[in-house]
């Protein structure tokens, strides 16, 4: 019975409601000059991303258009807080809804929008953002011929058939935000001075606070250094460098907390957990230095010009980190001693495991920029 069940809310969920809404928008006509930017992003993704709606806003093929996005929701609050005023409307989507009734109000959300142009800028597509934008009505649906990191070749290719256009742009390796340029240069046919991902100074409180902040969190449990490692770190920065400590996270990594912070007094070390996303971007943007595995945090530091240590296992190395040098030359990558640096990794997930990061190699990244730092005087970009 319970299997009978499933069937029949597969087939009411994938089938006979997207036929029905496509169908009944089919008649209702488009509205000129609205384009939709799709993006299947996590929110570090959206960090390299954002900027160039800016750019596509004041170009010539776009500037007099309505535009929305539809953005995976966990890029909400930084989206909404940064860039709702470059935009005409946001629409959320979440992953795990592609087979649950909210994927029927996603598609009639995005037909009552009636958009003459669909963009999926990702160079790795997923192939159910493929399958929505397939069933969505538009008169043009263009997409990146990237890679197959997000889908296998034979489901790129499936997702190919959905759309009128496809973008040709450079299949070297280049750092995320370098792509989104070429992306958005080839979409637009505007030449592109953007340099490196930056923020309004005014949309963000930044008060020095005069600490490294480590947040020890992740997103994705390979990316989680383990919290003996991360004890052993602030055990020999408190000892040895002689600076204050703020450790963030979530509400939910008390455990964690408690093994981090073993050996460590109320002086050396402090709390600050469960903060939203801008409040954590306030509180790396105020840090001497931030210490991750997390790129988000590593991005958020990057956009700030505030020095980072980022712990890596090496996964798809050059495209989200290491930061080239013209982007960003204050963030330094530690990866496991037998990691092998080099672009032939560019679309490879990484043999190692983030454990076999040394605590020693980290804290001497630490030692060394904190030092540079002071030599220099450097402040914040």
């Amino acid at each position: 019975m319970k299997s009978l069940t499933g069937k029949i809310k597969f087939v009411l969920i994938r089938v006979l409601a997207p036929a029905i809404i496509k169908t009944v928008f089919f008649f209702v006509p488009r509205k000129e000059k609205t384009v939709l930017i799709v993006r299947s992003d996590g929110a570090g993704d959206y960090i390299l991303f954002r900027n160039y709606l800016y750019f596509l806003r004041n170009s010539a093929k776009y500037k007099d258009h309505r535009i929305y996005i539809l953005e995976n929701s966990v890029c909400k609050e930084l989206a909404t807080y940064w860039d709702a005023e470059i935009v005409d409307g946001f629409i959320w989507y979440t992953d795990g809804n592609f087979l649950k009734w909210e994927l029927v109000k996603l598609l009639y959300d995005l037909q009552k929008l009636r958009i003459e142009t669909i963009v999926y800028t990702n160079y790795s597509r997923k192939f159910t953002v493929d399958w929505i934008i397939g069933k969505v009505n538009a008169k043009y649906k263009i997409a990146v011929d990237g890679d197959c990191i997000n889908a296998s070749p034979e489901l790129k290719s499936r997702g190919e058939k959905y759309y009128t256009e496809l973008l040709k742009v450079n299949d070297q390796p280049l750092h995320e935000f370098v792509r989104n340029k070429q992306i958005f240069e080839t979409m637009t046919g505007e030449r592109c001075d953007l340099k490196k991902p930056f923020i309004v100074g005014h949309q963000l409180r930044l008060r020095p606070n005069g600490s490294i902040v480590i947040f020890a969190g992740a997103g994705q449990t390979h990316k989680r250094w383990n919290p003996v490692r991360f004890n052993r770190l602030c055990l020999r920065i408190a000892e040895r460098l002689k600076i204050k400590i703020i450790l963030a996270g979530a509400k939910d990594n008390a455990e964690q907390e408690l093994e981090i912070s073993k050996g460590l007094s109320d002086e050396q070390l402090s709390h600050q957990t469960g903060l939203n996303m801008i409040s954590l971007c306030e509180l790396i943007g105020g840090a001497d230095l931030l210490i991750s595995g997390d790129t988000v945090a590593i991005h958020i530091a990057a956009l700030l010009g505030i020095p980072a240590v980022c712990i890596a296992k090496g996964d798809l190395y050059g495209r989200f980190i290491p930061y080239p040098p013209e982007l960003s030359a204050r963030i330094r990558c530690i990866f496991p001693v037998n990691f092998i640096t080099t672009t032939e990794n560019y679309d490879q997930w990484s043999p190692f495991a983030i454990d076999e990061v040394s605590v020693e190699d980290v804290f001497d990244a630490v030692a060394e920029i904190l030092n540079y730092e002071v030599q220099n005087k450097i402040e914040p970009a």
